[in-house]
């Protein structure tokens, strides 16, 4: 990780989100994205590889009581994880 800049902390918690699309609005207030990025996995990507401020320390609460968006849920941890290792300026933690 790049000491030479701060690290942002950014906290997410999906719990009470009851519709995908309430997932992405979580996770545009809270890593502070512009209203025009997209709400889908591939806008997702761009916005943790080249939109939100970096470096940054995400927690994500990833639970919902909603079983069927906890699979959509779980796809956005994935695509976290995967820029969290390929970009090493995320570090992501997961919380249940």
């Amino acid at each position: 990780m790049n000491t030479e800049y701060d690290v942002k902390h950014f906290d997410i918690n999906f719990s009470d989100c009851r519709y995908i699309g309430e997932l992405y609005l979580e996770l545009k207030r809270k890593l502070e994205l512009p209203d025009w990025c997209g709400e889908n996995l591939d806008a997702l990507w761009d916005a943790l590889t080249g939109i939100m401020y970096t470096p940054a320390d995400i927690s994500v609460t990833k639970t919902t009581a909603w079983e069927d968006i906890q699979e959509h849920a779980n796809a956005i941890v994935a695509v976290m994880r995967e820029a969290e290792m390929k970009y090493r300026e995320i570090t992501v933690r997961i919380l249940d």
